[in-house]
């Protein structure tokens, strides 16, 4: 019987839903030995006010989960916390003289009167370290993250945002040893893999929802775009952040402009009052090699200046003949706490890249379909060598300021200019077959090519002004924010090209030939956006309800300098958004909601009109497990999402169109659990069905090119714990699956068949080992880890791209 791609998958997802289903039972309170129960201290600035107030603030900064009977606070007060404290001190210092006591259950918390007016007793603390010092802007202790500020701009426990969030935090990173963002999100749920940007490496355009590009934010401030395959975007290295958030949907009330389907906001390392000292050195397949460092901690003994300084260098080949990379990143931040109300950050990171790259969009016939001359390698090099090239030199500079007024207000501004310059020469794949030079037989082995030559310089200011209120109305407990934003940016563009460079032999290429550039074509672009918005997040009893609305003020100049053309546009629009969440106190949390987006589009029609803005809407239905006491997080959701004024292309037209909407519809489910100190699972599954409900150029009622509508992965890690000879060694396995996808939108459209591929990773932690070189850590990991050749995605019979090839890093990492 012939073996098919999903039964491996199917048995892998039949063992990762019972493991997850074992990380869902609550367990059963542990002893504490006695050197885990030193609690950890925390700085608290909690005014005296309502008891309720004082213990929502106090669970939300600890990171705790509090259960409270509000009969039993009702009218009661508290002195309110400042200074120092850990879980259980803070807790009896808020209760001191309100007849209540705080006790423990199944990790969580809860009040109890005391009976007869005894003393306060409280048990022993069982909280765990991340759940005790875990922020929204901070490091994860391990792979499953509880708090985030993607979603509200405020440190909010996830299962109080109403609305999908992924968080993939540096350990996880590092456990699959991925290299860039892309590869970062292989295994989050809705977010489809393949194609260029996995392919070449140079960008990381990822699709959220079936809507791409999704726009990347770096420390919740946008980043410059060029828009396509033409550049122009910052890449931001992987070891230089804390965590990769995917906010799933319309994002508009506290972003701006944005597409529907979401954004991806990383979240950069900053200095920390925990000293940090490590070292990466990694060596791999095609000559890669790479050294890495990352320091940070206080400055002088009161703490009040902490550094961080996170840099990297790499070079190396690829599978796909004659392709290079080199990076060099450096990334120095300073942190300036003069008191417990006042923070300052300035941080700055430099990166240039160089290298040789190859986009090697390939046809059908021959990778998918049988073509006469056999099969097309998958380290076919397209470009010529000595033409392709790709050198990109960026930068960024910002603050980060957050001042405490009084105990109900906090003014917080975040601002950053980062610029990006690039140039991008290479002979790209064409647009047809032609006939065989030697014989004149269309024989399908020779392609026609197109020559670029790329120069893009883009910047951007972003300044993201916050008033945050934490108050009380009657049994409400609110934290709102008044915001205020500003966005500008520039694109300057100059393109060269050669529209007839010479054919190439795609199974015997012949190299060495010239390329003429010329046709030179120009643009530049600016956009402005002035937002103002605001959010309430309410909570009551069990219900936590986010409320938030946005105006925003846009304007868009596009010229085209070499035909002296300038068209300008001014745009208003209003987003709203709405969630409600019921937290049970075993930690489920159902959820409902409902967001707006808004796009400002560049570009114009064939009548030189500008383009109105594009617009999204979302509705969405889910369910997150947070269960008490655990490391694990299980969230299912689903939802409908619609975008209006969508641009379409008419291929055999050189101008777009105005004319298109599309609907997507799915089900997400994600799952991470650190089920005991040696285990730890990764589980996802996405369902997405997306179309165009409208179009003039023959698409309504289809599916767009090279989105799958079923996607799958897991990743299971285990360690050897305890006193025995191979205590220290991990090991991890994993599989990505991905449905049949369209290979175009036409009827009729072929299909690009469904693929498993399976990764892994080896570890050695010397300092559990027998022996006991402490910080010492050995890893491997392998993408592909059985070489499978398989083809990812194709938007088009002339533009499809293989996966990646077997790739194997080991590394070598040492803490101090």
């Amino acid at each position: 019987m012939p073996h098919h791609p999903i039964q491996p998958l199917a048995r892998a997802l039949r063992r990762g839903l019972f493991v997850s289903l074992l990380a869902t039972v609550p367990m059963l309170p542990i002893q504490v030995h006695a050197e885990d129960t030193t609690e950890t201290m925390r700085a608290y600035n909690i005014p005296a006010g309502s008891l309720d107030q004082a213990l929502n603030h106090f669970a939300s900064a600890s990171g705790i989960l509090l259960s409270v009977d509000a009969t039993l606070t009702e009218g009661k007060r508290s002195g309110g916390l400042q200074g120092r404290y850990g879980v259980g001190s803070g807790l009896e210092r808020l209760l001191a003289g309100s007849g209540l006591v705080a006790v423990q259950a199944q990790g969580g918390w809860s009040l109890q009167a005391i009976s007869g007016g005894g003393p306060l007793q409280l048990g022993a603390t069982q909280i765990s370290g991340q759940q005790a010092q875990e922020s929204a802007w901070g490091p994860v202790d391990g792979i499953v993250a509880t708090r985030s500020a993607s979603g509200s701009k405020t440190d909010s426990a996830l299962v109080e945002i109403p609305q999908t969030i992924n968080v993939i935090t540096a350990a996880e990173i590092k456990a699959r040893g991925a290299q860039s963002v892309t590869q970062a999100l292989l295994y989050t749920p809705g977010m489809t893999a393949g194609g260029f940007a996995d392919r070449v490496k140079l960008f990381d355009e990822p699709t959220s929802r079936g809507f791409t590009p999704t726009p990347l934010y770096l420390d919740g401030l946008h980043l410059p775009y060029g828009g396509g395959s033409t550049g122009g975007a910052l890449q931001i290295e992987p070891y230089s952040l804390e965590r990769i958030e995917v906010l799933k949907g319309p994002a508009s009330v506290l972003y701006g402009q944005n597409q529907p389907g979401g954004i991806v906001n990383m979240v950069s390392k900053r200095p920390s009052e925990t000293p940090v000292h490590q070292v990466v050195l990694q060596a791999g397949t095609y000559e890669h090699k790479s050294a890495a460092i990352d320091l940070s901690g206080p400055l002088d003994e009161q703490g009040q200046f902490l550094y961080r300084l996170t840099g990297l260098a790499n070079d190396g080949q690829d599978e796909i003949n004659y392709v290079e990379n080199k990076r060099q990143f450096i990334a120095p931040s300073l942190t300036w706490q003069p008191s417990d109300d006042t923070r300052v950050t300035l941080f700055a990171q430099y990166q240039k890249d160089k290298g040789v790259p190859e986009a090697q969009g390939l046809p059908a016939s021959g990778t998918l379909w049988a073509n006469p001359n056999g099969k097309i390698k998958r380290d076919l090099f397209l470009g010529e060598p000595g033409v392709n090239q790709y050198n990109r030199e960026q930068y960024a500079l910002g603050y980060e300021i957050s001042h405490r007024l009084n105990e109900t207000w906090t003014l917080k501004q975040n601002a950053r200019y980062a610029e990006v310059d690039d140039r991008y020469t290479a002979p790209l794949h064409g647009y047809r077959f032609v006939a065989n030079p030697a014989t004149g037989v269309q024989d399908q082995r020779y392609l026609q090519r197109f020559g670029v030559d790329w120069a893009q310089n883009n910047k951007v200011f972003g300044v993201d002004s916050i008033a945050q209120a934490e108050f009380d109305t009657g049994a409400l407990a609110h934290t709102l924010i008044i915001g205020l934003d500003y966005y500008h940016s520039g694109s300057l563009f100059h393109g060269r090209y050669d529209r007839n460079p010479p054919v190439i032999d795609l199974f015997k290429p012949v190299y060495g030939q010239r390329l003429d550039f010329g046709q030179p074509y120009r643009w530049d672009r600016t956009l402005s956006q002035t937002g103002l918005y605001v959010q309430d997040q309410i909570k009551l009893d069990k219900w936590a309800v986010v409320l938030g609305g946005r105006y925003d003020w846009a304007s868009v100049v596009n010229k085209e300098p070499l035909q002296g053309t300038r068209f300008a546009s001014k745009d208003e629009a209003f987003t709203g958004r709405a969630g409600l969440v019921y937290l049970f106190d075993n930690g489920l949390a159902p959820f409902v909601s409902y967001s707006e987006s808004f796009l400002p589009l560049t570009g114009t029609d064939a009548q030189r009109k500008p383009f109105d803005p594009s617009t999204g809407k979302q509705y969405e239905v889910g369910m997150k497990y947070q269960p008490p006491g655990q490391k694990s997080f299980v969230q299912v959701s689903v939802y409908q999402l619609d975008q209006e004024n969508v641009i379409t292309t008419n291929p055999t037209e050189t101008f777009s169109t105005q004319s298109g909407a599309m609907r997507s519809r799915g089900v997400e489910l994600e799952a991470k659990a650190a089920l005991s100190d040696a285990w730890e699972v990764i589980a996802s599954a996405s369902r997405n069905d997306i179309k165009y409900t409208k179009d003039e150029e023959g698409r309504e009622g289809r599916h767009p090119a090279g989105i799958s509508p079923l996607t799958a992965s897991m990743w299971v890690n285990y360690t050897v714990l305890g006193d025995t000879p191979l205590a220290g060694v991990g090991a991890g396995l994993g599989v990505r699956y991905a449905r049949q996808s369209l290979g175009d939108y036409f009827e009729g459209a072929f299909s690009v068949p469904s693929y498993s591929v399976y990764d892994a990773s080896l570890s050695y932690d010397l300092g559990a080992s027998p022996i006991k070189l402490k910080g010492v850590k050995l890893a491997m990991n392998v993408q592909n880890l059985t070489n499978k050749t398989y083809v990812s995605q194709c938007t088009s019979d002339l533009d499809c791209y293989y996966g990646a090839g077997r790739t194997v890093v080991s590394s070598l990492t040492y803490d101090w």
